[in-house]
């Protein structure tokens, strides 16, 4: 009678996922570092336009491979870790710590291709802004005021601080979602 009193799941708080998270972060970012690389060397950097196929291009591959990320360690977090079984929070909590990773791969990078790389890409952002604002109309103290105001956002330093965030927060949405979709609560008598 032990043996059906004894669980077959680990304990979920005994568990560690910092390695897959380490793992899958990297992952996600050093493929963000990639498609950087590749857009630049290709003279089609996807920050530099604000529309077109070549932005949706990058910004679905993107979205992919942090989608992918996510799920493939939830799955791994879920299957061989926990028995099967995992929590909603759990999974937002590794999407959230993913993301962390990611963004702060993605910020060293940021800041290394802003700086060394490509320095002139403050310049060719704020170029890109002004056509923005010219097609869309506004005056040249309404684009002088603009540039300004972005200005402060757009240092190597800001955006890199942006990043690491955005990745969070970005990881926790798709943990959430994802989680939503794979979790797989323990029955009571588990634990």
């Amino acid at each position: 009678m032990s043996l059906l009193d004894t669980p077959s799941t680990p304990n979920p708080s005994s568990v560690s996922n910092r390695q897959l998270a380490i793992r899958y972060g990297a992952i996600w970012g050093g493929i963000s570092i990639l498609l950087t690389l590749i857009g630049y060397l290709t003279n089609t950097d996807p920050a530099m336009s604000t529309t077109g196929p070549i932005k949706w291009v990058y910004s679905l591959a993107s979205f992919g491979v942090a989608i992918w990320a996510i799920a493939a360690a939830i799955k791994i977090d879920r299957d061989q870790q926990l028995g099967g079984y995992i929590s909603l929070g759990r999974c937002v909590g590794l999407g959230a710590l993913i993301g962390l990773i990611a963004g702060a791969i993605g910020a060293v990078f940021s800041f290394l291709y802003m700086t060394v790389i490509n320095p002139g890409f403050a310049d060719q952002m704020k170029e890109s802004m002004v056509a923005t604002y010219e097609e869309q109309g506004l005056s040249e103290e309404q684009i002088d005021m603009a540039l300004s105001m972005a200005s402060a956002f757009t240092s190597p330093a800001m955006m890199a601080v942006f990043q690491v965030i955005g990745g969070a927060f970005f990881g926790l949405i798709i943990g959430l979602i994802a989680g939503a979709i794979m979790k797989k609560e323990r029955p009571y008598n588990a634990a």
